[in-house]
């Protein structure tokens, strides 16, 4: 079968290869990949800034496909049933974290597109426990955004978000985007802030919801946001960039006694003036990943359409068209790139 392989820890150095099919071990499920979408940390491992892989790796790990062969000891999956997968192949089950079920804390998990053979494939081998079987609501496009939805699920469970809230989104990327449509369906007032280069999904953002949206990087681009809040800057940020500017002008912005939410990421340190938390005594917590909860809660929430995926899809490649596929991602010239195969 076809599959797109990282050699080395370069830059680059990807190709699309012929490898072995996969096959089911005891407690394994093998899952054909309908829908896969490309992640930024896809986009690290490509340029050689982060390291934390197996090599040679099949990269991906947000998809959607059905169920193809089941191993020894999976009981209950049909063939050709609708599933989707969560990223976390195995953990220890023992630390604190397993036991309080927050797997994506522990340090000896495990991970498919990192840990195991990722899904920018046909066929990808996981863990019976990571399925999640598909209601017959969620199609297969929709469900390859789960992954990306379920990060936004697991921040919020982070904080306290009321419908009198005026919440700030930093970073109008596809987590950004999500995050903006779930802060919506809680009822919060909306900002999406970007830069003059993000501003197709600033209008995007617009689309889906947001009340009002910032431009950073023009003159003056926050007094509207003031205008909004009396003076005293949103109740909630949540920063969704990973960006040191981003970093920096959510904790600028934030009200006093506010809360701020690190969802974005990056490889390397930022330099953050930590005394406007102290002064103004805001309340600064992280985000990483997700837990089955999440999940559980994710499939849920889109079941009962409470929000709508399709305003960040407009496009689909094929895996030959990989580094098409990559360039637009980087460029974003896409707000949600998918591979369809």
């Amino acid at each position: 079968m076809k599959a797109l392989l990282k050699q080395s820890f370069d830059a680059g150095d990807v190709s699309l290869q012929q490898v072995v099919k996969p096959e089911p071990g005891h407690n394994e499920v093998v899952i054909k990949v309908h829908f896969a979408g490309i992640c930024g940390t896809d986009m690290k491992i490509y340029d050689g800034h982060y390291h934390a892989y197996k090599k040679p790796l099949v990269l991906g790990h947000e998809f959607s496909g059905q169920v193809a062969e089941v191993g020894p000891g999976v009981e209950g999956l049909v063939i050709g049933t609708n599933v989707v997968a969560r990223t976390i192949y195995s953990s220890c089950g023992k630390c604190e974290s397993c036991i309080r079920g927050r797997e994506n804390l522990c340090p000896e998990k495990t991970r498919i597109g990192f840990d195991h053979d990722g899904v920018f494939t046909e066929y990808v081998k996981v863990h019976k426990d990571q399925i999640h079987v598909l209601p017959k609501e969620i199609d297969l496009v929709t469900a390859a955004l789960l992954e990306p939805f379920t990060v936004a699920v697991h921040a919020l469970n982070q904080i306290t978000i009321k419908p009198s809230d005026v919440v700030l989104v930093i970073g109008p990327g596809p987590i950004g985007l999500m995050t903006v449509l779930l802060c919506k369906a809680y009822g919060a007032t909306v900002v999406a802030a970007g830069l003059e280069q993000d501003k197709k999904r600033l209008e995007l953002a617009q689309k889906v919801g947001a009340d009002l949206v910032l431009v950073s990087d023009q003159n003056n681009s926050e007094a509207a946001l003031l205008d909004l809040t009396d003076g005293q800057g949103p109740n909630i940020v949540l920063e969704c960039s990973g960006t040191a500017g981003g970093v920096n002008q959510g904790l600028e912005l934030c009200r006093r006694s506010g809360q701020y939410l690190q969802i974005g990421t990056r490889s390397t340190p930022i330099t953050v003036d930590f005394m406007k938390i102290a002064y103004k005594e805001i309340k600064v917590t992280g985000s990483i990943g997700h837990t089955k909860l999440d999940w559980e809660n994710s499939i849920r929430i889109v079941q009962d359409g409470k929000v709508d995926f399709s305003p960040l899809i407009d496009h689909f490649y094929y895996l030959e068209q990989w580094n098409e596929a990559f360039q637009a991602f980087k460029n974003k010239e896409q707000t949600k790139v998918l591979f369809k195969l």
